[in-house]
């Protein structure tokens, strides 16, 4: 998810400027895995008092044709990689539009998914996670190792939206999910077909409650849980009484797949209903 900044001499034409912009994308997406949609790029033209530079530092000689390539984003691929980008972009940028190799200065900064908002005010981590479990959501089995962000997103999905899409890919064949017995929905069931009906549906399949929404105030994922904590507004089908009321789920984790899921709530107030 890189951001370019592209900055050179006043004046080009806007056929040197389309070749300089998809130059440094195709080394990008060759040589750094950079995703071919994934084009990001600010081009920022100059006066000639207004750049500064030497000519002859550490390379050069340089012309009044130099241009900065500045790179932002999580491009850590390591030092063999990033030797072929540069090559490979001032060999592109010599063939077309035609700049000497000794004018291209590269400068490349590389940030954490959690530093990048692409839109809507998505974190940068949630928005790769959907895009990797959205791959395995179409090819089950296709993976056997997960990631603490794609389960920390796949689980706010589950509550938040009631996205089961995200989290069963996930899943371990013997996944074990464990509500207490105190509430009338209660029980323990096994296997990834047993999850995803116990969430498909209101706790309890209607029974109890005529509504139930879930806000996730906060999910924390380590290497061996995830925990989710919740505030639920609901309807008592009995009454059509709104109860608001918090608990707590948490997830196994075992060689990067879920392993367990376990509710832990106010039971006390099972005997009236408003727990869930």
């Amino acid at each position: 998810m890189p951001v370019v900044t592209i900055s050179l001499a006043r004046g080009k034409s806007d056929q040197y400027l389309a070749a300089v912009s998809q130059a440094v994308h195709d080394a990008l997406v060759a040589e750094l895995n950079v995703e071919p949609d994934d084009n990001f790029q600010l081009i920022h033209q100059y006066n000639p008092d207004e750049m500064v530079f030497n000519r002859g530092f550490r390379g050069g000689p340089r012309s009044d044709d130099w241009i900065a390539f500045t790179i932002t984003g999580s491009l850590d691929r390591g030092e063999r990689a990033k030797r072929r980008f540069y090559q490979r972009l001032v060999r592109l940028l010599e063939k077309r539009p035609g700049v000497r190799p000794a004018d291209v200065f590269v400068t490349m900064t590389v940030i954490p998914p959690e530093n990048v908002s692409f839109a809507g005010g998505v974190i940068g981590t949630d928005a790769l996670a959907a895009e990797s479990l959205g791959v395995a959501a179409n090819a089950p089995g296709a993976r056997d190792r997960y990631t603490r962000a794609e389960m920390a997103y796949a689980v706010t999905q589950l509550f938040a939206n009631r996205d089961r899409s995200r989290i069963l890919p996930i899943l371990r064949d013997d996944v074990v999910l464990v509500v207490p017995t105190t509430l009338p929905y209660g029980g323990e069931f096994t296997g990834p077909a047993a999850f995803d009906n116990f969430f498909s549906k209101i706790p309890g399949g209607g029974a109890v409650w005529k509504s139930f929404d879930s806000v996730v105030d906060d999910v924390l994922a380590t290497d061996d849980h995830v925990i989710a904590r919740l505030t639920n507004t609901a309807v008592l089908k009995a009454t059509g009484k709104t109860i608001v009321f918090q608990n707590l789920w948490f997830f196994g984790v075992a060689a990067g797949r879920i392993t367990s899921a376990q509710l832990y709530a106010d039971t006390a107030a099972t005997t009236s209903g408003a727990t869930g």
